[in-house]
């Protein structure tokens, strides 16, 4: 049961990002009704960006220059001026220099800033960010608005929260069924350096502990290891095979490495082995 997605735009590159796994993730909203959905770990909204919206939509997310970008994307005047600001620059290492010294004045700034680094420093990363642009193979300044236009418009109307992920969850429902789609930092420690804002494995315990509680349906993706398993044996569990959007491509012969991850639901698709043939 994979599903062909019609392809949408996503505004950021982001490490962990779940791009590559969109027509394996979609049987999960495909297949499960809901007119609120909720992402209380939106990081680069790849799933948000690649569904239909519903009537309650609600992203989240602990980074608040990211939250800061989104909402001046949402905003018409403030994506227009976004827009205005990034397509005449220049993708270059001395211009990368130059943004990332650079401190904002206002939350516009701040977008200015979050969206130039995202789109030029290595895998989007901007925890200890390096250098990433790739001419003839990144998407250059002067085509940016192609994302950010379309990508904005689409927030219209979208909740857009800063809050902790356990405040996201536990949201009285506005609509009569909820789903949610959870993606939070990776169990690795090694992985932290992904982030700005990382796990501790309390937090991971909490998360797994308020998701169990939740009266609202979620579908959830974490790396595969023991602990994982074993703090969802609960619930239903898939392996999820993709390409990751984080590493260096050119040490694996061109190729993007492949990455073991399961999804995890606390609902049944009507397929029970839905990647028996993947």
């Amino acid at each position: 049961m994979n599903l062909k997605l019609q392809k949408r735009p996503i505004p950021f590159r982001y490490p962990g990002g779940k791009y590559y796994a969109l027509n394996m993730l979609a049987p999960y909203w495909c297949y499960c009704p809901h007119d609120e959905y909720r992402e209380p770990f939106v990081g680069g909204g790849s799933v948000f960006f690649s569904k239909n919206k519903t009537k309650h939509n609600i992203i989240n997310d602990i980074d608040s220059e990211l939250i800061t970008t989104y909402k001046m994307m949402q905003n018409p005047q403030t994506r227009k001026a976004l827009v205005s600001l990034l397509t005449n620059e220049i993708a270059s290492k001395e211009r990368w220099r130059e943004v990332l010294e650079f401190i904002p004045a206002n939350d516009l700034e701040v977008a200015f800033k979050y969206y130039y680094l995202n789109r030029t420093s290595f895998s989007g990363k901007l925890i200890s960010p390096a250098w990433g642009y790739r001419e003839h193979r990144s998407l250059p300044p002067e085509r940016w608005h192609e994302r950010i236009i379309p990508c904005g418009e689409k927030l219209e109307g979208v909740e857009i929260q800063n809050y902790d992920f356990e405040k996201i969850i536990n949201l009285p429902a506005r609509g009569k069924s909820v789903l949610m789609f959870v993606d939070p930092p990776y169990f690795r420690p090694l992985k932290k350096k992904h982030y700005r804002y990382g796990f501790e494995p309390e937090d991971h315990v909490r998360l797994a502990r308020v998701l169990k509680q939740t009266p609202h349906k979620f579908f959830l993706t974490y790396e595969d290891t023991p602990e994982v398993r074993d703090l969802y044996s609960w619930a239903y569990i898939n392996d999820l095979n993709f390409s990751y959007r984080v590493g260096d491509s050119t040490t694996n012969g061109g190729k993007r490495l492949r990455g073991t991850e399961l999804i995890i639901s606390n609902y049944k698709l009507p397929c029970h082995n839905l990647f028996e043939n993947e």
